[in-house]
């Protein structure tokens, strides 16, 4: 799990990674709306870290393909397919 900043470190981004296979972000927020996460959510954050870490490539493929998550970039590798 990552924080990340954005756009000229005026936003924030939680980001759940799969090593290697996917990154989820998960979660955006206006730096100048909350200055950071609260620890509830830290766990709640972690937990879906672990669950999308023990998901299979193929399930998160058909998250993409049912609409239910949105591919915002694909690598060299996966446009030679």
């Amino acid at each position: 799990m990552f924080k990340k900043r954005l756009a000229d470190n005026q936003y924030r981004s939680i980001i759940l990674a799969r090593g290697g296979n996917f990154w989820v972000y998960e979660f955006l927020f206006a730096k100048q709306d909350r200055a950071n996460i609260d620890d509830d959510e830290l766990k709640a954050f972690r937990l879906i870290a672990k669950q999308y870490g023990a998901m299979s490539p193929a399930l998160a493929d058909a998250q993409v393909c049912d609409g239910h998550w949105i591919e915002i970039c694909i690598d060299e590798m996966e446009q030679r397919r």
